[in-house]
């Protein structure tokens, strides 16, 4: 009985020193100064203050034109020397280390010799319109070279023929009114869709589903033209002549088709 009561005692003492050790911690941690809390909002005020300062709207200015002159298309010469340029000022800019990784990663390129239009045939098959295989070049712009001609990349290659057909932004709401609200279906047919409100490689994949054996995008001046902005180089407006360029694969989010 007394050896029950020793050990009951011992047990005691023990939550009790352990209850006290949790009880002193608890303590300490919520009593802790709050003058470090203070001095660190300080500090990252005065670093985003010494930040904010450093910017300036003709520093922004002028290294997004130094960065976008230029074309610069992904895996080229001009690329790679922008690449280069961003990795000196870095390090100019007091970063420890920059380093640039190399990727083989498969890319899509236009056709130069070969570039993209558009034609109206008359019934014999004969074009009577071309769509010019360039853009205007902007005022300031005459002395660069190798701009890349509109295309969309990993775009299949082809020359499809076929009646036009216009299916607004190209969504599944948009081909489902044609054929169950209006009757007409694009079988067999070229789909004329404006960009916007979705990805432009989802209107590819519609018409594909749809059946289509074409498609052109086109920028539509209601959702690419801002009023009282004058087009670039004047404004940041669209030129009229001018034309979108972006990718059409449609991967969910997987990068690299390889």
């Amino acid at each position: 009985m007394r050896k029950e009561n020793r050990l009951s005692h011992w047990i005691c003492w023990i939550v009790a020193v352990t209850a006290l050790f949790f009880l002193g911690f608890i303590i300490g941690w919520f009593a802790k100064p709050s003058h470090t809390k203070t001095e660190n909002h300080e500090d990252f005020n005065k670093n985003l203050k010494e930040f904010l300062d450093e910017m300036q709207t003709n520093q922004i200015r002028e290294h997004l034109r130094k960065f976008t002159r230029l074309p610069h298309l992904a895996g080229t010469e001009q690329n790679l020397k922008y690449a280069e340029q961003i990795k000196k000022e870095w390090l100019e800019f007091g970063l420890d280390s920059v380093s640039l990784v190399p990727y083989d990663v498969l890319l899509s390129y236009p056709n130069k010799s070969q570039p993209n239009y558009i034609s109206i045939c008359d019934d014999l098959g004969n074009e009577v319109f071309n769509t010019s295989l360039a853009e205007p070049i902007p005022q300031g712009y005459e002395d660069v070279s190798n701009i890349v001609p509109p295309y969309s990349a990993f775009s299949a290659k082809g020359q499809p023929q076929g009646d036009l057909v216009y299916v607004n932004y190209g969504r599944t709401e948009d081909f489902f009114q044609l054929e169950r609200e209006m009757g007409i279906n694009v079988t067999g047919k070229i789909v004329i869709v404006r960009y916007g409100k979705i990805f432009r490689g989802n209107k590819v994949k519609n018409a594909m589903l749809a059946g289509a054996k074409g498609i052109i995008m086109f920028s539509d001046p209601a959702d690419y033209w801002a009023a009282g902005v004058e087009p670039y180089p004047d404004g940041w407006n669209l030129p009229g002549g001018g034309a979108q360029r972006g990718n059409v694969l449609n991967l969910n989010g997987a990068g690299d088709p390889l």
